[in-house]
């Protein structure tokens, strides 16, 4: 399965356990294996959420806020209702950013100083687990209006853009294999969430095993002793009736009824629904357009510093289901102090510190047995910026594993130039077909011009 859910001890307010299964639905259609840990201790700290992928780790901080946040690095946070009341955010307590910034030391600390106990030798030398990457997480969404100042250390997203954000973002330095993940959360001393494993796993436990969920089946349901008939089918065994009732219908209708009767059917069922009302924000959210590159200039302040939450829900805009045309963002800032290249995130540092470059995957077309990528690229600093429409610098995947490499004669041109102030178009082109099986597309960036970013698309 493609999600494991484990835990310190169980989340004791409904809304966290909504969320944890609601995150858990939308990795579970994703490859690749991705552990949720939540409400486990380490160092001191009680963290609220950590993911881990194969290569990126995830230290947030979750608050459920009805109505516009107001906050910023130091200083108490404020939620403000519709009728203009302002209340504390944690209060008496550290405001989310500095939560993130603890529990960023309390974990990679740990992990460092235990890895060479789930690494190998040559592996540890070379890991740093300080690449983490941290952010506060707004559920369900961030309100127009919020007004919340972060620097580089933290990221801020919105519940409704959290997956995207998972996918697609990684930490340099982390690679693991799925054996080195699952030490990780033995380590923390956590342990599996039985009944949302079994919920993803998509199985309905036998009687028995609902009367205590801690000991839910690890496969599967329990299977009946096989007949003397070798033909016979296996049947599964359903508890005795205490009141020597009959045996319930088997029809579709019995069936989700006796369902919904018990705890994990109707967890099972709240689940879903969620699900489907976070596929519908995602779909829902609006568009950033991007500016047409004979226009003049325009400071493009409303970037994540990753692809939006419509990346994974690009649709096609042609009857033939081959071109998408959906802009993604990416922004990012150069910053002196640690020399390196830093997201800009959105509602958070853009209106102080804007970014300084933008790059825009505006359209993918997969028509007439080829990949065809469009980029813009947005020049805010004072200096000139190049992009290479190249292989070196842009890779290709599908969710298969399939690599497309680029024609570098056919881009145009080879290499985007950008002067300060301008913004220039380019297109870049694999002259191979995209495979049919395929279900996305991962464009990542690898040098130039600010350092890695990825891009999803789905493509079916």
């Amino acid at each position: 399965m493609a999600v494991q859910v484990w835990i310190g001890e169980k989340p004791e307010h409904p809304n966290e356990r909504r969320v944890i299964m609601a995150l858990a639905n939308a990795l579970h259609q994703m490859e690749g294996l991705y552990l949720i840990l939540s409400n486990f201790s380490v160092g001191g700290r009680t963290i609220d959420l950590v993911i881990i992928k194969h290569d990126a780790i995830f230290i947030l901080e979750l608050k459920q806020c009805d109505g516009r946040v107001i906050g910023s690095v130091n200083g108490p946070w404020f939620v403000e209702g519709r009728n203009g009341e302002r209340k504390r955010l944690n209060a008496g307590r550290k405001n989310p950013y500095n939560q993130v910034i603890s529990y960023f030391h309390a974990l990679t600390n740990f992990l460092n100083e235990h890895r060479r106990e789930f690494l190998s030798g040559q592996k540890a030398n070379g890991i740093d687990f300080r690449t983490c990457k941290r952010a506060v997480v707004i559920a369900p969404a961030i309100q127009d209006g919020s007004e919340i100042e972060l620097d580089w250390k933290v990221e801020l997203k919105g519940m409704d853009e959290l997956p995207a954000y998972l996918i697609t973002e990684r930490s340099s330095e982390i690679e693991l294999t799925e054996e080195e993940m699952l030490a990780i959360p033995s380590l923390l001393h956590c342990t599996p969430w039985h009944e949302i494993n079994t919920v993803l796993r998509g199985l309905v436990p036998s009687t028995e095993a609902m009367l205590d969920p801690d000991e839910l089946p690890a496969e599967g349901p329990v299977l009946a002793e096989p007949s003397a008939d070798a033909s016979a089918t296996p049947a599964l065994v359903d508890a005795p009736d205490p009141a020597g009732s009959p045996v319930p219908s088997t029809s579709l209708v019995a069936q989700v009824r006796q369902a919904l009767g018990t705890t994990t059917g109707r967890i099972a069922a709240a689940m879903a629904v969620l699900a489907v009302i976070l596929a519908l924000a995602l779909v829902l959210r609006p568009v950033r357009p991007v500016p047409l590159a004979d226009d003049p200039p325009v400071l493009i302040v409303a970037v994540t510093g990753v692809p939006t939450g419509d990346a994974l829900l690009m649709q096609a805009t042609d009857l033939e289901g081959c071109l998408w045309s959906h802009a993604q963002l990416v922004g990012k800032r150069y910053d002196p102090t640690t020399r390196s290249w830093v997201s800009v995130a959105e509602g958070g540092s853009a209106a102080s510190n804007p970014p300084e470059v933008i790059i825009a995957l505006e359209q993918v077309s997969t028509c007439d047995g080829q990949i065809t990528l469009t980029w813009n690229v947005q020049n805010n600093s004072d200096r000139l910026i190049e992009f290479p429409l190249d292989s070196d610098n842009i890779q290709i995947s599908d969710s298969l594993g399939n690599e497309y490499l680029l024609d570098e004669t056919a881009s145009r041109p080879r290499i985007i130039q950008i002067a300060p102030g301008n913004q220039e178009r380019g297109i870049a082109v694999a002259k191979r077909p995209l495979s049919s099986s395929a279900t996305s597309l991962r464009i990542r960036l690898q040098d130039k011009p600010f350092g890695e970013a990825s891009f999803v698309v789905a493509v079916q």
